[in-house]
């Protein structure tokens, strides 16, 4: 019964969310709904990494930087069409998480978040510098807008539903990855990996997996992130970038792509709500995270148990 209203659940929330475009008519606020399909794309494949794995990557950034760039060279330079860009976007960033993942998969911990940090400052080094290919710090623009057989991608609305198309695909995949085997393995070397390899789960391979996986949406969300901004810089796949995907999916709770949601959206909405106090913005913003993740470690997630458990005392009691 539990799983069936799960999937009542999603159904639901599909369809409400392509009515989306017909309650927002402004603009600046598809816009933002644009916005955070692509951050909840991010913090969901981050969520697998370092929710069900442990994996603190910190150069997430570069990997969804891979993607924008793949497609952007393709549109751009071999007039390859938006959805095969898009796919090769994600496998391009598979591939490299694999040169990385497979190099330091003995590497545990701390150590393994300074090399992803490193990976993700050699990458916005690399393509600053090397102007040949990726036109240096000015970056690849003029990026075509996608098309689908006669469907032309350009307005906010037409953006919104090629976003929320990846999102629910990205979403669901996950959500079926996590409840399977798999998922199973990469939550027991979280817990332990050292019982976790005990008990015979090959932690090296699953933990490559995860991360191959996780990178490959990155990449997905930055071939979206490069047809909807129609230009691309080093700039935009800085060491901030990575830390404000993680400040996402902590804020929404580790270890639950649900919970990933809500604090994507309270960000990007606390962001565009303190934007005319442009100089306290990250302050405030700051303030408001830390005693909300003292108060609530476990994020929003932690709120919403929170509330669930006072529920069931008062029903108990009440009974």
């Amino acid at each position: 019964m539990k799983k069936n209203k799960n999937i009542m659940a999603i159904i639901l929330a599909v369809a409400l969310s392509f009515l989306v475009p017909s309650i927002v008519k402004n603009y600046y606020w598809l816009g933002i709904f644009n916005l955070i399909l692509m951050y909840s794309i991010l913090g969901l494949s981050l969520n697998l990494i370092f929710g069900f794995t442990n994996l603190l990557s910190v150069g997430h950034a570069a990997f969804y930087g891979i993607g924008a760039y793949t497609t952007a060279i393709l549109l751009t330079r071999y007039n390859f069409s938006f959805f095969p860009a898009l796919i090769l976007s994600g496998l391009v960033a598979v591939f490299f998480s694999l040169i990385l993942s497979i190099s330091t998969s003995r590497v545990r911990g701390d150590y393994f978040t300074v090399i992803t940090i490193v990976f993700g400052e050699i990458f916005r080094l690399v393509m600053q510098n090397w102007v040949s290919f990726s036109n240096g710090a000015v970056g690849i623009v003029g990026i075509p807008a996608p098309q689908f057989f006669s469907w032309r991608i350009i307005s906010e609305k037409d953006f919104y539903f090629l976003g929320l198309v990846i999102f629910w695909f990205t979403y669901i995949t996950l959500n079926l990855l996590v409840n399977s085997k798999f998922g199973r393995a990469f939550i027991a070397i979280r817990e332990d990996e050292l019982a976790a390899s005990a008990m015979g789960v090959h932690t090296v391979m699953y933990k490559i997996l995860s991360f191959s996986i996780g990178v490959f949406y990155a990449g997905l969300a930055g071939s979206y992130y490069a047809v909807y901004n129609t230009a691309i810089a080093p700039s935009s796949f800085t060491l901030d970038e990575s830390c404000l995907i993680i400040i996402m999916i902590v804020l929404g709770g580790i270890g639950n792509l649900t919970a990933t949601i809500p604090g994507v959206i309270i960000m990007l909405v606390a962001t565009e709500a303190f934007r005319p106090l442009y100089h306290y913005r990250l302050l405030m913003i700051g303030l408001i995270m830390v005693v909300l993740l003292v108060r609530y470690p476990y994020g929003i997630l932690g709120i919403f148990n929170k509330i669930t458990s006072m529920r069931k005392k008062y029903i108990y009691r009440k009974v």
